[in-house]
């Protein structure tokens, strides 16, 4: 039975707090396949290369965010055109953003006992199908620059990443967007950029955002990429161009999935995003923050089949 093989991110703030709770995972999965806990992304690939010369089933992931898309990128690499084994999101890290919008819910070790349950009797998955990006050579799900990248500057500089922090942010952030105070002139600090979804050039040149997602939620409950499965192989492309007030003010819309008038956002389902900027572009994917020239691309990557239970 080629079982499940399970990728431990020791970094991760879960997991450093916890460690014993990462190296249960071994114990549970027993016979039904292997857990490593990885050092750096060498020994990410040297796993991909033992499971799938194994052939496992079930790829678990336990980290965060951050953790799964650069495992993600790693496999991908390693499994070329073979397809990769079914993936299960265990929910190791601080926010779990994209485990949240698959509709995962549960304990690492919840998790993996489900999953170790149904292969002993024989009972299939849950799953869901999910398209990655490829940005710069990397894999992943949630994209963002300018607001995007800006609001995990503010984020992470506070020393207390968790969602609690993140929410408080968010506050201060809309309560400085009211008033026009410095904290929203620091994240909605306007870019000009020329950009072109699917060979079609916009016709506006100068944003405070550009976000991409192939799961429908962005963090804290917000679902602004609610097209985000209206096509396969695809990915919901959002242009944020409005002020900081008029964003605040969109604010109830982006949380239940709305669109937005297209005065403060434009929107296309896309394949392939390209933006050229003035400046060096920052951005974020999947969490995890970025430096690029002033070219970018977005493409649609693999879709990937991910366990939810």
């Amino acid at each position: 039975m080629p079982g499940i093989g399970i990728i431990n991110n020791p970094h991760s703030r879960q997991n450093r707090k916890n460690p014993q709770g990462m190296e249960s995972l071994g114990y549970i999965v027993g016979s039904q396949g292997q857990a490593a806990a990885t050092r750096d992304i060498d020994d990410i690939h040297q796993m991909a290369r033992l499971f799938k010369s194994e052939g496992i089933e079930v790829l678990g992931i336990n980290g965060g965010d951050g953790s799964n898309h650069v495992t993600i990128t790693a496999f991908i690499e390693e499994y070329g055109d073979e397809p990769l084994p079914k993936i299960a999101f265990l929910r190791g890290g601080t926010m779990n953003t994209i485990s949240n919008a698959c509709g995962i819910k549960g304990s690492p070790a919840g998790i993996i006992m489900n999953l170790v349950r149904k292969l002993r009797e024989g009972i299939p998955f849950e799953t869901v199908w999910r398209d990655t990006m490829l940005v710069e050579g990397r894999y992943g799900f949630i994209f963002g620059n300018g607001l995007i990248h800006n609001f995990l500057d503010a984020y992470y500089g506070t020393g207390n990443p968790c969602p609690s922090t993140a929410f408080r942010v968010l506050v201060r952030g809309v309560g400085s967007a009211l008033v026009g105070g410095p904290l929203a002139q620091r994240l909605f600090r306007p870019f000009r950029a020329r950009v072109t979804v699917d060979g079609r050039t916009w016709p506006d040149t100068v944003y405070t955002a550009m976000a991409a997602g192939t799961v429908h939620q962005i963090g804290l409950g917000f679902t602004p990429f609610f097209r985000c499965e209206e096509r396969p192989h695809s990915f919901h492309f959002l242009g944020i161009k409005c002020s900081a007030a008029a964003f605040a003010a969109a604010l109830p819309r982006i949380y239940r999935g709305r669109k937005v008038s297209e005065r403060k956002i434009v929107e296309a389902v896309a394949e392939h995003v390209v933006f050229e900027s003035e400046q060096d572009i920052c951005y974020t994917l999947d969490g995890d923050t970025h430096r690029a020239g002033r070219r970018l691309e977005i493409r649609v990557g693999p879709r990937l089949e991910i366990v939810v239970r």
